[in-house]
């Protein structure tokens, strides 16, 4: 803001890393300038998905996932009918699974893919397949795995790297939100 400033009173050209700002002493423009710079830079984007407390709503639709980003929704195309999700207490990775919208083959089980969304990005990372379920997910407390059902899901690729029985991972915890689900 001082380099603003003196560059406005003084009409000299103002350099940054990535090129120049020519700025000219013309009374409240350097204001309006002044000011449209230090929102810029100065203060996150609050509608952004990356504001954690703006991320809610989240539900399945059919044809994807949604969510609420302040004002906006965010869709994600998934090609699936999405009949549950689960979202992580960061909301930052949500699992959404469903039935495959595809041309299914005659004589074989409908197939349902279980997609791994990174939230932020606003797109799927990954996703695997199984002819039944799934019916329950939910993630680690260290926030590099996630289980659904008896599959262990690496958050990071979204890839399945082990199959359980009879474990007891540390699982998050947090008070409910709107658009959580599977507990």
């Amino acid at each position: 803001m001082v380099f603003v400033n003196q560059a406005c009173s003084q009409g000299r050209t103002l350099s940054f890393a990535q090129g120049k700002w020519l700025l000219y002493k013309i009374g409240e423009a350097c204001d309006y300038l002044s000011l449209f710079l230090s929102m810029f830079f100065l203060f996150p984007d609050p509608i952004s998905a990356s504001n954690i407390e703006l991320r809610n709503s989240f539900r399945g639709g059919a044809n994807g996932f949604a969510f609420e980003a302040g004002k906006r929704t965010v869709s994600i195309p998934l090609g699936i009918r999405v009949s549950d999700w689960a979202v992580n207490c960061s909301r930052t990775r949500a699992i959404a699974w469903g039935q495959d919208l595809s041309k299914a083959r005659i004589g074989a089980p409908p197939v349902n893919k279980i997609y791994v969304i990174d939230l932020k990005k606003r797109k799927p990372i990954n996703h695997f397949t199984r002819t039944r379920g799934p019916y329950e997910a939910a993630f680690s407390r260290n926030h590099r795995t996630a289980i659904v059902d008896h599959d262990i899901v690496d958050l990071t690729t979204g890839k399945v790297v082990d199959v359980i029985y009879d474990m007891n991972l540390d699982l998050e915890t947090c008070p409910a939100f709107p658009g959580k689900q599977s507990d």
